[in-house]
């Protein structure tokens, strides 16, 4: 009878679970989706900001989230409204959406008036090509010169009883920023930022007085189109600019802050291979077959990559194709040098150079490291665009530089075999790239945080013959998109793949669209991910 019981009471909790789950899906689904230029991401925690703290307490956020590059205005805008980034949008010019390929990739707003015609959609903007260019399928548009227009306005559209979705663009943020720089120190620059928080807890108490609010089901959205330089003046690739806010609240979303470590890597997403160290001291690396390459015996490269040192010793390889046991063996290795990192190249006759950076690389975060190696001329070093080292070479033209090694290894040296630092270098690599020529100093600063090179402008494309995105989430195959076909093999298992960005303005369009139940058809090639969370199963989870 106690068994009856418990699971009589079990049955009936589950019924009760879906007789609520049915009483949520027959509410009607809503959306308000609040746009901002110019917020920084240390901002919201910075400021006093409570209506927006309402947000983040009944949603998915991170202030870290990925804007993309050119972090510009109009390149934000057009992330977030079609979900794609600007390889594929085209929008790439400062204040302008020249270039724009919106034909092939519509806004949001498209998308959900092709499937749901009786929606009733509004955009309130500042910006008048956000209505004309992206949201011109919205049923009522409106163009200000002020934020307190766009959001006056806004509460009025969000008293509409037959209103379903509204997109509005606040400016404030980014106007005072050019001004005085985007910075916490200066006291507009943060009155700006309350003041949006003032509209956004607004627009939030308009929602919740809706004569219908109690049968509707809204999901609220917040996005910082771009951040700014503490001068005012766009750069459109710093961290300043790039890293930004964003918030997704709502009823089916998780309540947590995300955090990239702790998420499973997402398909098409800016993906990261760490590797640890095997507690079976089984070594764990990366290969990249190079015998009869561009890779073998390189002239002059540049070799540029994202690093997040783990817990390591010695001097362990971070990447390299030489035989490591000798500094004067040929070929090269990029390795641990202290708390931080050289590069030891040398030639066939043994002819060695050691140049190292001052700066620390084991403090917990990530760095881009960048080696210019010119044979006849000079050896530049870089870390986080800037220049740490150099040494002026002696050698002639006639030199050999080839390892007489296969293979170049990421985590390990030419031999696979080396022991120092035993089994492995341990860390995380992002967007590692081998191109065969000299750099210059500006072009690596510029495109240092540029993702999909293979799509860009970048000025030496044509020398580019490894480019490992280490955006794959399963499999032992790293793929190679330089073109060359250098794919390398992933070998060992002490590895973990998660998101290097938590989340991005692509994914604001792919969530509006979940929220309508909208499926997105893949020939759209939106690159967002869904975060809405299946709550009954996993409140129901079995270990």
């Amino acid at each position: 009878m106690k068994y009856l019981f418990k699971y009589g009471c079990l049955v009936l909790a589950v019924l009760l679970m879906q007789g609520s789950l049915v009483s949520a899906q027959t509410k009607t689904k809503k959306i308000l989706v609040i746009g901002v230029d110019g917020i920084i991401n240390t901002a919201i925690d910075y400021a006093a900001t409570p209506g927006i703290g309402a947000l983040k307490a009944n949603g998915s956020y991170s202030m870290s989230g990925y804007g993309g590059v050119p972090a510009y205005s109009s390149s934000g805008w057009s992330t977030m409204l079609t979900g794609v980034s600007a390889d594929k949008h085209g929008v790439t010019v400062n204040e302008s959406f020249s270039g724009n390929n919106f034909a092939q990739y519509p806004s949001v707003v498209s998308r959900m008036k092709s499937v749901l015609s009786t929606l009733v959609v509004a955009s309130v903007v500042r910006t008048p090509e956000l209505n004309t260019l992206l949201n011109g399928s919205a049923d009522q548009k409106f163009q200000f010169t002020t934020d307190e227009e766009v959001y006056s306005k806004s509460v009025e559209l969000l008293k509409q009883a037959d209103m379903g979705a509204v997109f509005v663009q606040f400016s404030s943020p980014a106007e005072t920023g050019e001004a005085v720089g985007f910075q916490l120190r200066q006291a507009r620059y943060v009155l700006a930022i309350q003041k949006i928080d003032e509209y956004v807890a607004g627009l939030h108490a308009a929602i919740q007085s809706r004569t219908g609010y109690a049968n509707e089901d809204w999901n609220i959205f917040l996005a910082s189109t771009r951040g700014g330089t503490e001068s005012g003046i766009p750069q459109s690739t710093t961290p300043e600019e790039i890293n930004v806010p964003i918030i997704l609240s709502g009823a089916e979303l998780d309540k947590k802050e995300l955090i990239g470590t702790s998420l499973a890597p997402r398909e098409n997403a800016d993906n990261v291979l760490t590797i640890n160290k095997n507690p079976t001291n089984d070594r764990t690396y990366v290969r990249i077959p190079i015998r009869g390459t561009a890779l073998q015996g390189m002239n002059k490269f540049t070799i540029e990559f994202w690093a997040k040192a783990g817990p390591n010793g010695s001097d362990p390889s971070i990447i390299g194709d030489k035989d490591w046991d000798s500094g004067g063996n040929p070929g090269f290795t990029i390795c641990r040098s202290g708390s931080t990192w050289k590069i030891n190249i040398a030639n066939t006759k043994r002819e060695r150079y050691d140049i190292g950076s001052s700066k620390p690389l084991e403090d917990g975060n990530w760095h881009h490291l960048a080696v210019v190696f010119d044979k006849t001329r000079l050896c530049t070093i870089y870390q986080d665009g800037e220049k740490v080292n150099e040494s002026a070479l002696t050698y002639k033209d006639a030199d050999n530089m080839a390892s007489p090694f296969d293979y170049l290894c990421l985590a390990q040296e030419g031999t696979q075999t080396y022991s120092g630092g035993y089994p492995n270098w341990a860390g995380s690599f992002n967007e590692v790239r081998i191109w065969t020529d000299a750099l210059p100093a500006a072009t690596i600063k510029s495109y240092m945080y540029l993702r999909n090179i293979e799509n860009s402008n970048h000025p030496n494309k044509a020398s580019l013959n490894l480019y490992l995105k280490m955006d794959e989430v399963r499999g032992s195959v790293i793929k190679d998109y330089s073109g060359k076909g250098n794919n390398g093999e992933l070998v060992g298992s002490a590895t973990e793949r998660h998101p290097y960005y938590p989340i991005g303005l692509t994914d604001v369009a792919a969530n509006v669209l979940s929220h309508f139940g909208i499926r997105a058809d893949a020939s759209w090639g939106l690159e967002g991910s869904v975060l809405k969370s299946n709550v009954p199963y996993r409140l129901f989870k079995v270990p």
